[in-house]
């Protein structure tokens, strides 16, 4: 199913949804403007919204749960699944009850397909961007009825800009950009270009290897960088979470309400925490050692060559 319009439609509804509350302005110009989107800021992408806490209207809202708690992820549901497709071109997400169905709108058209599935809504491109001569240039909204709740998103160069999710993010990036509000889980894949994340509900389970990961917030980390960058904010009060840097450097910091027992193993590397920690081992390798709090949660991290600061402000 098609659902591409002109580029006049196009740039109509795009101005519509500005007015409407539903795009920003900045949004606005990069799906107008006639080059490629630029990648994010990664120093000034968070949301304003300190980790942990939510905004009206949030798929997080909802009853408060003590630092390091979170529930069950959603169930899939067909009716509001997505599996997105983004190579080469700049596709943002946004939602509209009043809606009966999915809508796309691209400024070419012929160039992605719309279609509904046993397992939920598939967006993607018709050919291979080396096979189009206007590479980067194609920019695509997608106009749902609904909260998403699982969405699968690939990116292979090319921009995706997603709403709040109620259930959680399955993301590949190879290139490019993608930017998220708010969602229950992430399980993240970072071979290079920048993963943005606002605040999530649960846990974060990543492995950058290249590129850069930013998440605002989240109650539960499992992490492994082989190069690239991660940076995460969140708050732990329980469970095990664990962090192991290869060649690659992580900033984790850990928000007010964090109760935390660090273990650090590092060889070759360089390690910073900025609370009191304690330091034992050989010249090659080291191992350190600190609390937050009470230290229910317990943070476990490797270093191997690689760069590691963890901070409380």
């Amino acid at each position: 199913m098609d659902e591409q319009h002109g580029s006049e439609d196009f740039r109509s509804q795009v101005q519509r949804l500005v007015a409407e509350g539903k795009l920003t302005p900045e949004e606005a110009d990069g799906l107008l403007e006639d080059h490629a989107p630029t990648p994010p800021d990664l120093h000034n992408s968070a949301p304003d919204t300190p980790p942990g806490s939510t905004q009206p209207g949030s798929a997080q809202a909802g009853p408060a749960q003590a630092p390091g708690h979170f529930g069950p992820s959603p169930s899939p549901d067909p009716a509001r699944d997505l599996t997105l497709r983004v190579s080469g071109y700049s596709l943002t997400v946004v939602t509209d009850p009043a809606l009966a169905a999915p809508t796309l709108s691209a400024s070419e058209e012929g160039q992605l397909t719309l279609r509904h599935a046993p397992d939920g809504w598939h967006v993607s491109r018709r050919q291979s961007p080396e096979k189009n001569l206007n590479f980067g240039s194609l920019r695509a909204i997608l106009t749902v009825p609904f909260t998403p709740n699982f969405v699968h998103a690939t990116v292979e160069g090319g921009n995706l800009t997603l709403p709040d999710l109620s259930g959680d993010l399955s993301a590949e990036v190879s290139g490019g950009n993608l930017k998220l509000q708010d969602a229950h889980a992430l399980h993240a894949t970072v071979n290079g270009g920048n993963l943005n994340g606002g605040n999530l509900g649960g846990p974060a389970y990543a492995t950058v290897n290249g590129g850069n990961l930013t998440l605002a917030g989240s109650v539960a980390l499992t992490a492994g960088v082989n190069g690239g960058n991660l940076r995460w904010a969140g708050v732990l009060g329980s469970g095990e979470h664990r962090v192991d840097v290869n060649a690659g450097n992580a900033t984790l910091h850990l928000g007010a309400g964090s109760s935390v027992t660090l273990n650090a193993e590092l060889t070759m590397g360089s390690f910073r925490a900025d609370f009191p920690t304690q330091r034992s081992g050989s010249f090659l390798t080291t191992y350190h050692t600190g609390r937050i709090g009470r230290g229910d949660a317990h943070l476990h991290c490797r270093v191997t060559a690689g760069g590691l600061k963890v901070v409380t402000a």
